[in-house]
């Protein structure tokens, strides 16, 4: 049937073999990353003197720009409590051992 699990070769759980450790980078990203950091430290300069020259509003687009590369986008995160809330009443029958409600 269509809506049976297929056989498969690995099993959920199962320890990750070969490959890369987990974090290490791929080694054509490295490369690309210390091509691009190396040409950034080569005409900082440059940089800085076309960046002194733009106009305030340009250098605040440029800077709205590169914020997500110092400080990441936070996941918004919604949190839902779903345990009952106990009103005074409940609170005092269940000290006491009875049920006075419901």
């Amino acid at each position: 049937m269509a809506d049976e699990p297929k056989d498969t070769k690995f099993k959920k759980g199962r320890p990750k073999t070969g490959g890369r450790k987990a974090g290490t980078p791929n080694k054509i990203t490295k490369e690309k990353r210390e091509i691009i950091a190396k040409f950034i430290d080569d005409k900082w300069d440059e940089f800085q003197s076309a960046f002194d020259d733009l106009k305030p509003n340009e250098k605040c687009s440029i800077m709205v720009s590169l914020l997500p590369f110092a400080f990441p986008k936070l996941a918004q995160v919604d949190y839902k409590d779903n345990t009952p809330v106990k009103t005074l009443a409940d609170e005092l029958d269940e000290i006491s051992g009875e049920k006075t409600r419901g």
